[in-house]
């Protein structure tokens, strides 16, 4: 009697453990719902537009931005089996949402995405929120001044 041990790579353990490297719009499309939004909405299609242009390191960005994390759950099945959902819902500020940046509850996976005009403010807009600050997750601090000491008073 024989046993058979199935063995896998590494790129395989990476993938189970910790998610496809590559950022999946359709993927992600997939397990996205809306509230108060309609997914047909000019804006949300060009939402997906944008995204779907982005080469994989703004992908990263985009998903740092909204979820904290690098990376998407690996297929229909993690997404399921984890309960991860990205959630687009109204965004609640500035009468002229092409003046406004999207904005993120990270630990819930929400996304607040301002009515854009176009799929090109929309972008720029993204883009700007997504790569301002995208490695902290105490935007909200007071930045430290030369000598390390936080001011209050500083935005």
């Amino acid at each position: 009697y024989q046993r058979r041990v199935r063995v896998c790579t590494w790129e395989d353990l990476e993938w189970r453990v910790c998610g496809k490297p590559k950022i999946d719009i359709n993927l992600l499309k997939r397990h996205t719902t809306y509230s108060n939004v309609s997914e047909n909405a000019s804006y949300i299609h060009y939402f997906w537009q944008v995204l779907r242009s982005f080469n994989q390191e703004d992908r990263r960005a985009f998903v740092r931005f909204a979820w904290a994390q690098e990376r998407l759950p690996a297929d229909d099945q993690e997404f399921e089996r984890t309960k991860t959902r990205m959630l687009i819902k109204p965004f609640a500020g500035l009468s002229d949402p092409d003046k406004s940046f999207p904005k993120a509850d990270t630990c819930f996976f929400n996304l607040m995405l301002p009515e854009y005009t176009s799929p090109d403010i929309l972008r720029e807009r993204l883009l700007f929120a997504i790569h301002t600050d995208a490695d902290s997750m105490d935007a909200d601090e007071p930045e430290a001044d030369a000598s390390g000491v936080r001011n209050a008073t500083q935005k």
